[in-house]
């Protein structure tokens, strides 16, 4: 089997693959239901899934992930690394923005400069970019991107990075994207509207390096309501929708109309915790009067969350069996992945046991923080999970709300036992290790999403080594070490990965994603 970096090797010397039907006059619409929206049509304003699902309809980035996580050729005709510190790409002939405009070099050094800085993002893409230390640009279609140290992970991590003009948006903000303006990328389709929180329009560009796409206008309707995408479905108001709730699975795979597509997601749903020694948000002593002391600084209670929790129920019950148990980032088989790891047992006595010798024998009281409209019932695992710690003697209670008010609250540090969903978006783990256990560093883009600010230094060491190491298996090593001591450690609690499901009308075909984004160019009409 090939390794990771030779996949990617190989792949920069492939074109991707023409759209099924490119070069076609058909004039279909395509409508799309999906749970989770953009918050912005500036592709670098937020590091979260909604834009990064959005984003490659009309930006492009110079690695593509195809729809099984493998790098294929983009922006970049190919690349190459010319020594231990220097990456090469060569871009595409021809490409050209919305707008007429040639893709060039300084296009890309502008994309560069820009993403790792912009002006009130929640979350950055610094992490991706931080270990360029120069970007260079010999002739307009090549790019040589310097690092102080090795950095053999370049083409997956650039893979995340959507290009923008430098025409377009030098001088532009954040509202310019949104308005539109400053919205011009190279992707198969232009931005016609956006309607924040409702819907985002976009037309055919008729002059795709690739051809132009089989839909000459696609609807991004949000919809974040289950029941509501179902019924859109079946009324004919969409023709696919993502995030299908188990449940309505028998009804929809009756329906002769209907098909339904499934993969198994690298992604994990599963719960943060604030570590810090502080007064804790949410959690009081069962006299109601607030802890003097956070209990999760002790790994023992940690432990003792962990262990109260029946994963297996939440994924026979609540998920209805469209789930897999996870003990950590990476699914068995994975690069990355800690054979090593024990599964994580339903232990509700050594739970007690554990809070105890914390100094907790009668438990305490916990509110759970959880979003109820950003991973497949979601809402609906945190009152199961509620009901678990309550019976192992920790009287918990819910609080769920909409994903955008989450993140507000989660990011000024407002909750101590929280919701999220950990995507692996590189087919690796380097990015969720270190944008959620690393401590956090704003100067290395290190613990990003860490707002639990969990802190171990034996991991960010192994990390540390991880990122420059050059042999594949040497470096899946550390990251496997990584892994194990950050598990082992509860700096997170995972709980299962999710399948995605996915159901759309039998006129259209539908190939699903690993990484379980929605978007246009995995759906072709049928004839």
């Amino acid at each position: 089997m090939p390794t990771l970096i030779a996949r990617c090797m190989a792949a920069a010397m492939l074109c991707a693959l023409p759209a099924a039907i490119a070069g076609q006059a058909a004039a279909q619409d395509l409508r799309i239901g999906s749970e989770i929206a953009p918050n912005s049509m500036d592709p670098h304003w937020h590091n979260f899934g909604g834009n990064k699902s959005f984003a490659p309809h009309v930006f492009e980035p110079l690695v593509l992930l195809d729809a099984d996580q493998r790098p294929v050729a983009a922006l970049a005709a190919d690349w190459r690394a010319t020594d231990p510190t220097s990456w090469t790409f060569r871009l595409r002939d021809g490409v050209r923005f919305h707008d007429g405009s040639a893709l060039t070099a300084e296009d890309i050094a502008f994309t560069l400069r820009r993403a790792a800085d912009v002006p009130g993002s929640p979350s950055s893409f610094a992490v991706y970019l931080r270990a360029i230390t120069a970007v260079e640009t010999p002739d307009a279609q090549t790019v040589v991107l310097r690092t102080a140290e090795p950095f053999p992970l370049m083409p997956v991590y650039l893979s995340q990075v959507p290009v923008v003009s430098r025409r377009a948006g030098e001088g532009a903000t954040t509202a310019d994207y949104n308005s539109g303006r400053a919205a011009i990328g190279t992707g198969p389709y232009r931005l016609v509207s956006w309607t924040a929180g409702d819907s985002v329009a976009l037309a055919r560009n008729e002059a795709y390096r690739d051809g132009p796409a089989p839909w000459a206008r696609v609807t991004l309707r949000s919809i974040p309501q289950a029941a509501a995408r179902v019924a859109a479905l079946l009324a004919g108001d969409a023709d696919v929708i993502d995030a299908v709730p188990a449940q309505d699975l028998p009804r929809l795979e009756a329906d002769r109309r209907i098909a339904v597509a499934t993969s198994v997601s690298p992604a994990v749903a599963g719960f943060h915790l604030d570590v810090v020694e502080r007064v804790p948000p949410g959690i009081l002593g069962n006299d109601g009067q607030p802890l003097p002391r956070n209990p999760f600084a002790d790994r023992r209670v940690r432990e003792a969350v962990s262990l109260a929790i029946q994963r297996d129920a939440i994924v026979d019950r609540v998920m209805g069996g469209h789930a897999r148990v996870a003990n950590q980032f990476m699914p068995a088989g994975g690069y990355g992945h800690a054979p090593g790891l024990p599964p994580i047992p339903f232990d509700p006595a050594r739970s007690r046991a554990l809070l105890a010798a914390a100094g907790y024998p009668d438990g305490f009281r916990l509110t759970i923080h959880c979003q109820n409209n950003r991973f497949v019932n979601d809402a609906q695992i945190c009152q199961a999970v509620a009901q678990m710690l309550t019976r192992a003697g920790i009287r918990t209670t819910v609080d769920a709300m909409p994903h955008a008010l989450h993140v507000t609250r989660s990011r000024n540090r407002e909750f101590s036992l929280w919701t999220g969903l950990w995507g692996v978006e590189t087919g690796e783990p380097t990015a969720p290790l270190a944008t959620l256990v690393a401590t956090v560093d704003e100067r290395r883009g290190r613990g990003q999403f860490n707002r639990g600010r969990y802190s171990n230094a034996a991991f960010d060491q192994l990390l540390d080594r991880a990122l420059v190491e050059i042999d594949d298996a040497a470096r899946e090593g550390l990251l496997i070490q990584a892994t194990e001591l950050a598990f082992g450690d509860v700096a997170l609690i995972p709980l299962h990965h999710q399948v995605n499901i996915w159901a759309h009308r039998r006129q259209v075909a539908f190939r699903p994603r690993v990484d379980g984004y929605t978007r246009a160019m995995s759906v072709s009409p049928v004839p």
